[in-house]
């Protein structure tokens, strides 16, 4: 079990040698949030796909990485951002956010992703880091909300 208050977690971008840590903690994650799902609908294979043309960011902690974030700065949106489960409510999903809004700024449009209609804790993490759902959410099961982060001028 990872340590409790007082762990240090570096975030830097990703190396070759991540990917396979990084599409674990993708597929974990994936088959969590997305429950409703068959677990067989996902594979480790997606992760390289969905990151194919992304920056991606990870947090680390004594040499084991333990959550990523994938963005494209020159559109200004997060495609991804999965912690591992061991690892959540600790800050870290926020830290790679704000680590990605960095890469995203000077953009002039306001940063953007996309969340699982379904997928209340992660809504809930992106409201409270000031996101803004734009749009309702339509009643369909893989139905994605569209939030929005205005940049400071």
């Amino acid at each position: 079990m990872p340590a409790g208050e007082g762990v240090r977690i570096a975030i830097r971008s990703a190396r070759d040698a991540d990917a396979a840590r990084c599409a674990e903690i993708f597929l974990h994650g994936r088959r969590q949030a997305f429950s409703w799902q068959p677990a067989d609908r996902f594979g480790l294979d997606d992760y390289y796909d969905c990151v194919r043309e992304d920056s991606v960011l990870v947090a680390e902690t004594d040499g084991t990485v333990v959550g990523f974030v994938s963005l494209d700065p020159k559109a200004g949106i997060i495609h991804n951002l999965f912690i591992d489960p061991g690892w959540r409510k600790r800050g870290i999903g926020s830290a790679l956010l704000r680590e990605a809004l960095g890469l995203l700024q000077g953009g002039a449009r306001p940063a953007e992703l996309a969340c699982a209609a379904r997928n209340a804790d992660a809504r809930a993490f992106y409201e409270r880091n000031g996101w803004t759902p734009v749009g309702e959410a339509s009643n369909q099961p893989d139905a994605l909300v569209l939030y929005r982060l205005s940049r400071a001028g």
